[in-house]
């Protein structure tokens, strides 16, 4: 290796290889530094920067996990209550018929107060406004009639206790006849309203 500089030709040989050798060594190692150490270091701060965002995501990850056993007690809790919530005021049909669940229903409250259910019978179905966009499970209002006897405490008391009991129902009527031959006891034609399911919208 030579370089013409002037003052380098005054120096002796010995000196003059070993400011070269210096200054070669010192452009390298400027070019270590620059295309190795400079890249290295920048991706070792990338590379921490990655280690800090996962040890976050993992640290909310256990989080989660350790809360799913909670969370999944407090979603069977709430199901169950919900499903509580239905059984006593929508109903399904029994045998087919909305009428025979209702009285099953009111049965053990008419047998509690002493009023006597003679007879039943579902009024027309009254449909809920559907809105948009509709619903994949429709509920409607159904009329249920039941005709039977009873003081006007035993009557009042049936009405009362259904209202208790079976929260979603709802009083729609109330007819009561005075009976010559038993003045003790009235003829009573009385209208509960339950929210019933409707069948399941399919999309076409």
């Amino acid at each position: 290796m030579s370089v013409d500089v002037p003052f380098l030709k005054k120096l002796a040989p010995p000196l003059r290889q070993a400011i070269l050798v210096t200054c070669g060594c010192l452009l390298l190692g400027v070019a270590l530094i620059f295309f190795f150490v400079l890249p290295a270091r920048a991706r070792l701060s990338a590379a921490r920067a990655e280690l800090v965002q996962l040890s976050t995501t993992l640290s909310g990850m256990k989080a989660d996990i350790s809360g799913t056993a909670q969370q999944q007690a407090k979603t069977t809790a709430k199901a169950a209550e919900h499903d509580a919530f239905l059984a006593t005021g929508v109903i399904e049909p029994l045998l087919g018929s909305f009428a025979m669940r209702g009285k099953s229903l009111v049965d053990p409250i008419a047998q509690q107060t002493g009023f006597t259910i003679n007879s039943v019978k579902e009024l027309p179905f009254i449909p809920l406004q559907v809105p948009a966009p509709a619903p994949q499970q429709l509920y409607g209002r159904q009329p249920i009639e039941f005709t039977g006897l009873g003081s006007y405490a035993q009557i009042t008391a049936f009405v009362s206790g259904t209202e208790a009991s079976l929260p979603l129902a709802t009083l729609s009527s109330i007819t009561i006849l005075s009976q010559p031959q038993t003045p003790e006891s009235h003829k009573a034609i009385i209208s509960f309203e339950w929210p019933v399911k409707g069948e399941k919208r399919t999309t076409p």
